[in-house]
């Protein structure tokens, strides 16, 4: 081919050789970033040397859960550089085994606590890590807590130390239990959408902030109660680890203004003074300290310590793979919104988790299985396709135990109605038995830009769920008696599990959400106790003296599963930025941020809804973090 004469010729045919020459680079860098992921996957990772008199480091950064939410393992190799969003998730279960195994581990000689990362979490899953944290103490090994400063959540891990150490600029921000929601109906008003409310139960109150202004007077009661009752705990267990009165606590946030006036607006002096911490350091000062407790490391810059992650890789490795011949009790663990259809991990998909049941019932060294619940509901028909499922294991003859969670209420209460035994915190939120359908219509707001719908239809029904035309009170009534049904259905189930009347269910129903301390009292919990205790109680169910339990999931796909290793090995993890730092919701994002995402989450909840018949078995005001 002749070379273009023209300057324009010459021009395009420049910049066609710089394209090539640039294409060139690009993909000779992606393949020798390949190679390198490849190289050191098979080199495999470098092991970890833990010095003996070592403290574990307890720095958990992001929000505790009971499942990892699933993230595509080439995103997380590539989050740094294509800008992908990835939230932060510390699984509950690794936190618990790095504190009990280093409790029993002669190389660990104490546990230096730094909750500053921590991101709000569930308020069970922080009592969880301080029942942990007391029996590392019971072993005779002393827990240091240090932060900058301390969130509510943050102090409630820190109140469990021996020592509680505060940076001489922080403070310790304790303010007490709160639910608050947007609500959109005047903005509906103004927008012209007409949303269209069914419901059972005055208590059901996840629809308000789409009908009314304000919340209702019997949602006020319903969540005062039980966030009441949840304060108390809080109160009660700080207390207990810091020798404070919870009334001298409760009486200090009330009065902080006074008492800080007192202090002229110092407050790591007063909380010094009032006994919340027990040392002001500054983060050198710190380091010098944990030296002198400790011990140094080698070069002698910090003090001596192996980060718990590091640490329970270590440990596993050295327990070795092996799995004893004892029969299993194996666990699944259901966390997240309930949706119709299959889900990754994180969520609950209605097909998913019926294979995971089925997978559990199919496979013989299973011979019982525990439930792990921490979700709110979502999808009625979802949570009807695993209840089934479930009652169809515990036909086959192997027992069914709940455990739940932070949140099992509405939907996760529903599925778990077919187990033997249910067990809860005493901060479990659970209840909220109760059912709603939602759907809007957008006539007025077509009419304000002009629209016009209209056509024919051979029945009063046909075309009704159109957005664009008002909804016929023909369908209004087929919504509501559909929506009574599924009421119905649900106090059946309640009662016939909790050997209750159908009168009795639905009096403590209505969409009412109970502490599991008060769910206990009322019949719709058995016991209080932790996952482990549920895992017992399985095992005991089974008849079973010894016994392992088994986690069981979907296992990945080869290329799945190579990509997770890639991820997961520390040498790759040093060619590989780390994800940044967790930070608190509102320091990331101001105010105006955090209203956005507010927002942002509760129209992705009902873009998301996906049941077949537009019946929802959902606690939105279970959503809210209560341990900020």
């Amino acid at each position: 081919m002749s070379a273009p004469t023209s300057t324009l010729g010459k021009f395009l045919s420049g910049l066609a050789r710089l394209y090539r020459g640039f294409r060139s680079v690009i993909l000779n860098l992606l393949f020798l970033f390949l190679l390198l992921l490849f190289v050191a996957s098979l080199i495999g990772q470098p092991p970890i040397i833990m010095q003996p008199g070592s403290a574990l480091l307890l720095n958990p950064g992001g929000i505790l859960v009971d499942q990892l939410t699933y993230v595509d393992p080439w995103d997380t190799l590539m989050a740094d550089s294509l800008g992908a969003e990835i939230r932060n998730e510390v699984l509950l279960q690794d936190v618990l085994d790095a504190i009990d195994m280093a409790a029993s581990d002669n190389r660990i000689s104490s546990l230096v606590l730094a909750p500053g990362q921590l991101l709000p979490s569930g308020f069970s899953k922080l009592q969880d890590i301080a029942d942990a944290l007391q029996r590392f103490r019971a072993s005779g090994k002393k827990v240091y807590a240090y932060a900058d400063q301390y969130t509510q959540g943050q102090y409630y891990l820190a109140a469990h130390a021996d020592e509680i150490i505060l940076n001489g600029m922080g403070s310790v921000e304790l303010e007490g239990f709160s639910t608050y929601q947007l609500y959109y109906r005047e903005a509906l008003d103004k927008l012209g959408i007409n949303v269209h409310i069914f419901r059972v139960g005055e208590y059901k109150s996840a629809v308000e902030p789409f009908e009314r202004n304000d919340m209702s007077p019997e949602a006020r009661e319903a969540n005062i109660d039980w966030l009441g009752d949840l304060w108390q705990q809080y109160l009660a267990d700080i207390g207990d680890a810091r020798n404070l009165a919870p009334e001298f606590v409760d009486g200090f946030i009330s009065n902080l203004d006074t008492e800080l006036a007192e202090f002229n607006g110092n407050m790591s002096a007063l909380v010094l003074a009032r006994d919340f911490v027990d040392r002001i350091m500054d983060r050198d000062s710190l380091n010098t300290y944990l030296q002198e407790e400790i011990g140094s490391t080698r070069n002698g810059e910090d003090f001596l310590s192996i980060d718990y992650r590091s640490y329970l890789a270590a440990s596993r490795n050295e327990s070795g793979d092996l799995e004893s011949d004892n029969a299993k009790v194996g666990i699944i663990v259901a966390s997240g919104t309930i949706y119709d259809g299959s889900r990754e991990a994180g969520e609950i998909g209605g097909d998913s988790l019926q294979d995971l049941v089925r997978m559990a019932r199919e496979d013989d060294d299973i011979k019982a299985l525990v439930l792990r619940i921490d979700s709110g509901g979502g999808s009625a028909f979802a949570s009807e396709i695993i209840r089934n499922e479930l009652a169809t294991l515990a036909d086959a003859g192997k027992p069914l135990v709940v455990s739940m969670g932070s949140v099992a209420a509405s939907g996760g209460y529903w599925i778990a109605t077919p187990a033997a035994e249910i067990w809860a915190s005493n901060s479990t939120i659970t209840g909220s038995i109760g059912i709603f359908g939602l759907y809007p219509t957008f006539e007025d707001t077509f009419d304000k830009l002009g629209i016009s719908t209209d056509g024919v239809g051979t029945t009063a029904l046909a075309g009704a769920l159109l957005p664009g035309r008002p909804l016929p009170p023909l369908a209004e009534n087929v919504l509501q008696l559909t929506l009574e049904d599924g009421y119905n259905r649900f106090i059946t189930l309640v009662a016939e599990s909790r050997n209750m009347t159908i009168e009795e269910a639905d009096a403590i129903a209505r969409g009412r959400v109970w502490s599991g301390e008060d769910a206990l009292a009322i019949g719709l919990v058995d016991n209080l106790g932790s996952l482990e205790d549920a895992v017992a109680a399985a095992a005991r169910l089974a008849g079973l003296e010894a016994y392992d339990s088994k986690l069981v999931e979907m296992p990945l796909t080869p290329g799945q599963q190579f990509l997770q290793d890639l991820v997961d090995n520390v040498l790759v993890r040093t060619f590989i930025p780390a994800l940044p730092a967790a930070r608190s919701p509102l320091a990331a994002t101001g105010m105006l941020g955090n209203f956005y995402r507010v927002l942002n989450a509760d129209l992705q909840d009902l873009l998301q809804f996906n049941d077949p018949r537009g019946l929802y078995l959902h606690c939105q005001e279970c959503q809210a973090v209560l341990a900020p």
